[in-house]
């Protein structure tokens, strides 16, 4: 079964805000963390049940998941997602050192 992947507002403004702040320091990392992100969404629309549970799971009445991708510094991205019927919903993306969301983080996707 393939997954119709959506990637809401809330993600994109996510994508933009750390695109530009890596943009300010490395243009050419900036490039790099795009194509790897793209990458990791792409992948969800295969099967998104393989991804383990995001540390939000448990924080809602949703099951809550990530998809992990690197940096070539080795730095630790990850998408959150929940899947709902045939459908993957990209959240958020969260980067090294931010604080794991909370259930009104994610709910605010689905108002």
């Amino acid at each position: 079964m393939s997954f119709r992947v959506v990637v809401t507002a809330r993600a994109e403004r996510d994508l933009k805000q750390i695109g530009d702040w890596l943009m300010e320091r490395s243009p050419e990392g900036a490039k790099s963390w795009t194509s790897a992100a793209w990458k990791a969404i792409k992948r969800l629309g295969g099967n998104p049940r393989t991804c383990p549970f995001a540390p939000e799971n448990g924080r809602s009445d949703r099951e809550v998941r990530n998809v992990m991708f690197r940096t070539r510094r080795g730095r630790t991205y990850r998408a959150v997602f929940v899947i709902e019927g045939d459908a993957v919903f990209v959240t958020h993306f969260r980067g090294p050192g931010q604080d794991v969301l909370s259930s009104a983080d994610i709910e605010q996707t689905f108002e």
